[in-house]
């Protein structure tokens, strides 16, 4: 980890034509999400009477040092194995379920933290539903498996379509009270990304 960044929902162009209809996601749009541009400037360097530009160490050092990425999300399911689809609209029932989220990074030894959000900034910010971690275990590897609980997420007086549900996976905690991006902003040089789905809150059928 060596920059403070979070990778936007941009990045993942096949989530964007579900909401082009839907007012609600697109003031959720409209709110969160952002672009950062890098540019990077190469100087060629003059040796003697002739210049020439030094090409760059193709080298990968596989150290956990030589790692500049975020975590990202792999796959999410339900708890019968069937692909929790993007963009939706999703059924979530009141009360009920689990996801098996299928996470990446590759700081082997970071711990993963993953947040769920309902309507997060529709109108403002709003704490996280649901916590749970993914811990590097004995023997790290790039990719980790994690499921956690979908209670909590839906609630009787959210029953109704339209809901924005997130999912966010960061590589330290994430810091509740700072004012820049509420409930969801990590500490330098920590970083974040994250998908989100349309969805519906359901009462269970009893």
């Amino acid at each position: 980890m060596s920059c403070s960044l979070r990778v936007s929902d941009a990045q993942f162009p096949s989530n964007m034509p579900g909401l082009l209809g839907v007012g609600r996601a697109a003031r959720f749009l409209h709110s969160t999400l952002s672009v950062v541009a890098v540019v990077v400037s190469a100087v060629p360097i003059a040796l003697g009477a002739a210049a020439c530009v030094i090409p760059p160490n193709l080298d990968v050092d596989t150290g956990d040092a030589a790692v500049n990425a975020a975590p990202v999300i792999l796959d999410v399911r339900d708890e019968a194995g069937n692909p929790f689809e993007r963009p939706g609209p999703r059924d979530i029932i009141v009360g009920e379920g689990r996801l098996v989220l299928t996470i990446s990074d590759p700081d082997l030894a970071d711990t993963l933290f993953v947040r769920y959000f309902l309507d997060y900034g529709l109108p403002a910010p709003t704490p996280a539903r649901i916590g749970c971690e993914a811990a590097p275990g004995a023997t790290p590897t790039r990719d980790r498996q994690i499921t956690c609980s979908l209670v909590g997420v839906c609630t009787t007086p959210a029953v109704g379509p339209d809901h924005i549900f997130e999912i966010e996976v960061f590589d330290r905690p994430p810091v509740v009270d700072d004012p820049t991006r509420l409930f969801r902003q990590i500490d330098p040089p920590g970083l974040s990304s994250g998908w989100w789905w349309q969805v519906n809150c359901v009462e269970a059928v009893r």
